[in-house]
């Protein structure tokens, strides 16, 4: 039975001696090894016969782990056939011990394994050839990113100055009409991108802290001009059990929600859109929330349903289609869903609206992290709120009265001193709202006069204002204002900005200035800017492109700053050899030296060890701003560079300095 099974096996079988002189071995061997018969074999190679392996030192590894252990699993060797060609072997082999212990021969099986690997040098070198078809792709995704957000930096910047000009209507008309065709513009722009990332496995979410009442208030914001153009009601509503400090990605989930709410108002004619947000389960580390956006629009039927998560897939598919869009925004959705561990579904009725429905999970915040601002209890607390307009003050009582607070109303400035006077000896008031916009007594106005008078000086003010409707910050210290909140009032704002004025803590928000561009000449480190209220604070501004340069000068005056500019990484070394400066906006995509090796030289100078660095890239791709920040720099900007989120940067990271 066993000389059967020896010479019918289709593996190779052979016995040797401890030195490895081959004794026996079956037909399959000798077929494998190119040999007419297996004592053609075994007469072929009588000894140790290191000339079978193509690597010698193979044999002596394979015999050295015979004698230490007695058993070999899968050695693999490449070997010459009789003919000269190679083949890759496994071998798995048993020494055979008499009484005594002694090894008398070594057995075992041999299996042609040439095919196998070949497929795994065509697998590894495919793979090779895909990862290195990702870098490019990758790479074209970065140029194609800062080759298209470079332009869409001017035209959007340069459009947001002009608006700040004196324009005629008609011209004011036409600017609005470039600046938000450029923002969907950018939409569009984004969405590929995303899309490409997505394809190409670079996308992914950036951790952070977040208040999700935050998130959602903001892009509510957001649409709600859309929104109120089609005299559609939008409201979100937040469950009570719903734990508001999260630790995720709020841009993405923004980007989700955004997405979402914007096509139920663009598929909705009449009636509401609504978002609302319930606890799924929670424990101490995690929670999983439920998000549904519910509208009452054209609806969806299910044949659409069935592919509308799918790429440039639409429910209108024909070429004069009613809504446009790319048809990416869902598919890129469910892309990032899926990346918070949830999903999305869909339950719709034609005619009678739609709901999209997802689930997330994120993590939270520890009670120290969520504290970090501290914020007082208003339950009993004391306001007055003066406005003119009669609705305004009963929404805001409502809103006060739903936070437990004693509220009280005046019409107007007199009505007010009048009250505040009555209630101070026994009961003052610790809060004033008041309205910036009012007859006789405007809001700075009445301020000045609270903060005259002792006996009611102690109150704390909180200034409401219209967009448009800058106050600069030296007046509203003048008038005791510790805060000021924009209309239309949102009632978590104005919750998180009562809590954290009577806790003492209140963010520096500088208002804009008039703008005031002079021509830019970027070869020289003169000030670009004639005059600024922040004289004292150096910034240099490392910038190759002129239409951006002009954009960043012209934001930065309307801030309140001037800037020396220069075109590259080299002139940047040179000016901080000339002059101390407060910070560096730079550029990272520059000729001769680009922004990260010169923040790194930056870096190595002592002189410039203090000044700040925020980077200002075209680049949206994953990954960016970790490579900023590996580079020295402190911050990172994306272009294009917005007025507000240049005004926080600046706020965060330079010295005040102002005379």
């Amino acid at each position: 039975m066993y000389r059967s099974i020896f010479e019918n096996a289709i593996e190779g079988i052979f016995q040797t001696t401890p030195s490895g002189q081959y004794l026996n071995v079956n037909p399959a061997l000798a077929k494998m090894y190119g040999y007419d018969s297996p004592q053609a074999l075994v007469d072929g190679l009588t000894a140790i016969d290191n000339q079978l392996y193509v690597d010698p030192s193979r044999r002596g590894e394979f015999i050295r782990l015979m004698r230490e252990n007695g058993v070999v699993r899968s050695f693999e060797s490449e070997i010459y056939r009789k003919d000269g060609s190679i083949i890759w072997i496994s071998e798995n082999a048993r020494a055979v011990r008499d009484a005594s212990g002694e090894i008398v021969y070594y057995e075992g099986m041999v299996e042609d394994i040439t095919e196998r690997k070949r497929l795994e040098k065509e697998l590894k070198e495919a793979m090779i050839a895909a990862e290195a078809a990702n870098r490019m792709k990758s790479e074209f995704l970065a140029n194609m990113s800062h080759e298209i957000r470079t332009p869409m930096n001017g035209v959007i910047g340069m459009t947001d100055l002009l608006l700040m000009t004196d324009l005629t209507r008609e011209q004011r008309e036409f600017a609005r009409t470039v600046r938000v065709s450029g923002e969907s513009l950018l939409i569009v722009i984004n969405d590929i991108l995303d899309f490409s990332k997505i394809e190409a496995g670079k996308l992914d979410l950036e951790i952070i802290d977040f208040d999700l009442r935050e998130v959602i208030d903001n892009t509510m914001d957001l649409l709600a001009a859309q929104a109120h153009s089609k005299g559609l009601e939008l409201a979100a509503f937040i469950r009570p059990e719903v734990p508001l400090h999260l630790h995720g990605d709020p841009g993405r989930l923004r980007q989700v929600i955004n997405n979402l709410v914007g096509n139920a108002v663009k598929f909705t004619s009449h009636g509401e859109v609504v978002v609302t947000v319930s606890r799924i389960s929670e424990t101490a580390e995690t929670t999983v929330l439920n998000f549904e956006v519910r509208d009452t629009g054209i609806g969806i039927d299910e044949k659409a349903q069935a592919r509308l998560f799918q790429a440039f897939q639409q429910a209108d598919g024909s070429t004069t289609r009613k809504y446009g869009g790319t048809g990416l925004g869902l598919a890129i959705s469910k892309k990032l869903i899926n990346l918070m561990h949830g999903d999305i579904r869909v339950k719709s009725t034609p005619g009678q609206g739609s709901s999209f429905i997802f689930h997330a999970e994120f993590g939270k915040q520890t009670a120290e992290t969520a504290a970090a601002v501290q914020r007082a209890d208003l339950n009993g607390l004391r306001v007055l709120i003066v406005d003119d307009n009669a609705t305004n003050r009963e929404i805001l009582e409502h809103h006060t009265r739903a936070w437990k607070m004693r509220s009280d109303s005046a019409a107007n400035g007199r009505q007010a001193l009048e009250l505040l006077r009555s209630a101070a000896p026994g009961d003052p008031y610790a809060l004033v709202i008041l309205d910036m916009q009012m007859p006789e007594l405007d809001g700075l106005m009445l301020g000045r006069l609270i903060k005259s008078d002792p006996p009611i000086a102690s109150a704390r003010l909180v200034m409401l204002t219209s967009l448009g409707k800058h106050l600069e910050e030296a007046d509203m210290k003048l008038a005791g204002i510790e805060a000021c909140v924009l209309k239309p009032v949102k009632q978590s704002r104005l919750y998180n900005c009562l809590t954290e004025v009577m806790a003492g803590h209140v963010p520096v928000t500088r208002k804009t200035a008039p703008i005031e561009v002079a021509p830019v000449k970027s070869s020289t480190l003169k000030p670009s800017l004639a005059s600024s209220r922040y004289k004292n604070v150096n910034l240099l501004l490392a910038e190759d492109n002129t239409i951006n340069q002009k954009v960043a000068l012209g934001l930065l005056g309307n801030i309140g700053y001037t800037a020396d500019v220069v075109t590259n990484g080299l002139e940047v070394l040179e000016a901080i050899e000339k002059k101390t400066y407060d910070l560096i906006l730079m550029d990272c995509q520059m000729p001769e030296l680009d922004g990260y090796e010169t923040t790194r030289r930056v870096r190595a100078n002592p002189k410039a060890a203090p000044t700040r660095i925020i980077a200002m890239t075209a680049n949206a791709m994953r990954g960016e701003s970790e490579k900023c920040l590996a580079a020295g720099m402190d911050d990172y900007l994306s272009k294009p560079v917005r007025l507000e989120a240049l005004r926080d940067m600046l706020t965060r990271w330079v010295p005040e300095k102002k005379e």
